[in-house]
């Protein structure tokens, strides 16, 4: 009965407090793992975005209604991830236990989980083009948030580009394995210039004011 209890707790993650759900990742029965940590991580990086951008004032919030309504979507998506994340990753924890698992049916369960990670390596991408128009925009007050949520973002990125790096160790097909590591890498890459000028933009607006 607990542990029907916890599944059904889980999949109403988005109605959790705070506190239950820090409870629920610590919990040595490990139900959201911590590339569900990383989802939420990305959900508070779009709402810091969010606000920075609504306290921009109404020409800037209206110039940006676009990525306004993309940030609703993802904080909402996010929610959605931190659960997915962890049960994509249930078959290929179930294998492990098994005495007869073979090598074939690991690898399949390591290339279902390794689908959200890469996918959240994508978003948060994505997240740091969102920050980048915000920070043209916001009020000098809310450059630290924006920093704040750049490197929510990075740290998101980092997690799950090691998330895919443990994953792929359980398959043999290599071609696969270095295909599944340098979707991310890429991603990462592509958006590299973008991130730098991001940063150093906030940081000198940060220094003169």
């Amino acid at each position: 009965m607990a542990e029907a209890e916890k599944t059904i707790k889980l999949k109403k993650l988005g109605e959790l407090s705070l506190r239950e759900y820090l409870g629920e990742l610590a919990a040595p029965e490990r139900k959201p793992r911590a590339a569900s940590a990383a989802a939420v991580t990305g959900g508070l990086a779009a709402s810091i975005g969010a606000l920075s951008l609504s306290l921009a004032g109404e020409a800037e919030a209206e110039s940006l209604k676009d990525v306004a309504e993309e940030l609703r979507q993802l904080r909402e998506y996010m929610l959605i991830e931190a659960e997915e994340v962890t049960r994509s990753h249930t078959p290929l924890t179930r294998r492990l236990k098994e005495e007869r698992a073979t090598a074939d049916e690991i690898e399949s369960a390591a290339r279902v989980a390794c689908g959200i990670p890469n996918e959240l390596v994508y978003i948060m991408c994505r997240l740091l083009e969102m920050l980048d128009k915000i920070a043209d925009v916001c009020r000098d007050e809310d450059v630290p948030e924006l920093i704040a949520a750049a490197h929510m973002s990075l740290a998101v990125i980092a997690s799950m580009r090691a998330e895919i790096r443990a994953l792929s160790k359980y398959m043999s097909d290599e071609t696969f394995r270095y295909t599944v590591n340098r979707e991310a890498e890429l991603n990462v890459q592509e958006h590299q210039a973008l991130t730098d000028a991001l940063l150093n933009k906030l940081h000198a607006r940060l220094e003169a004011n």
